[in-house]
This record gives C-alpha cells, sequence and structure tokens, in this order.
C-alpha cells in the first residue's frame, strides 16, 4: 500500500511539472544605431504555427495564445510590423521593408527548453522612399 501511494505521489508530481511545454523568455528589438525600437509587434512563426508578442521601448516577452505565456521550444522565422502615426494622419512604418515578411527578414531565433532564453534583434529603418509609400 505505501508503495502504491508514493507512486501516485510521484505520478501527480511528474505531471503537475509538465505545464503546457512553452517555454518563457524575452527580447529586445533595437534599431542599427542603438535605439530601441519604440513599439511594434514581433511575430514567431513555424509552418505550423504563428505566435505574436508586443514591442514596448525595445523590449518583448515570448507569447504564445496570450503575452507572457512563452512558446513551445523549436526553430522559428521571425518579422515584425510597426508604424507611427504622424501629426496628421499618416503612417511611418518602423522597419525596413524586409522585416515585414517571415521569409525575407533573416531572422531566425531558436527557442530551447531548459535554458534562459533571451534574444536581441537588430534592424534598420526604412528608406526614405519606404517612408513615403506605405499602405
Amino acid at each position: 500500500m505505501k508503495k502504491l501511494f508514493l507512486l501516485l505521489l510521484f505520478v501527480l508530481a511528474a505531471v503537475a511539472g509538465c505545464g503546457n511545454g512553452h517555454v518563457s523568455g524575452s527580447g529586445t528589438v533595437k534599431y542599427s544605431t542603438g535605439e530601441p525600437v519604440p513599439n511594434g509587434t514581433i511575430f514567431f512563426s513555424t509552418p505550423q504555427f504563428n505566435y505574436t508578442g508586443n514591442i514596448t521601448n525595445g523590449v518583448f516577452e515570448l507569447g504564445g495564445l496570450k503575452q507572457g505565456d512563452g512558446l513551445p521550444h523549436g526553430t522559428y522565422n521571425v518579422h515584425l510590423i510597426g508604424s507611427q502615426i504622424t501629426e496628421g494622419t499618416e503612417e511611418i512604418p518602423l522597419f525596413d521593408a524586409k522585416y515585414y515578411n517571415p521569409e525575407t527578414s533573416g531572422i531566425v531565433i531558436e527557442v530551447e527548453r531548459g535554458k534562459k532564453n533571451q534574444f536581441e534583434i537588430i534592424v534598420e529603418k526604412p528608406t526614405q522612399k519606404e517612408q513615403k509609400t506605405i499602405e
């Protein structure tokens, strides 16, 4: 009976420690000039899933279904979106156009289980032409 109780206790402890399998982490997004990106959205993509996180003052947390709940471990293509509204109603993009697409951004991150996942992402500002032609 004592062995059965210990076995049940072990199984319950193992199940309680499993969680949702997501890994926490955070990062920064800066321009190549060193300034933090003021705001935006960061996307973590795999062929099966897309996860998002908010960029605030150059900082983001790995996001899944809700902010800060982490991601499953694995390799992700990353892309970003963001713009500023000028004094009128004109939108100015915050990033070079290549960062708006996971296939052209060139940013790939590996989220690893059992490690402190902290990332530094460096991006370029949009060109003058891109600033004038945002849709």
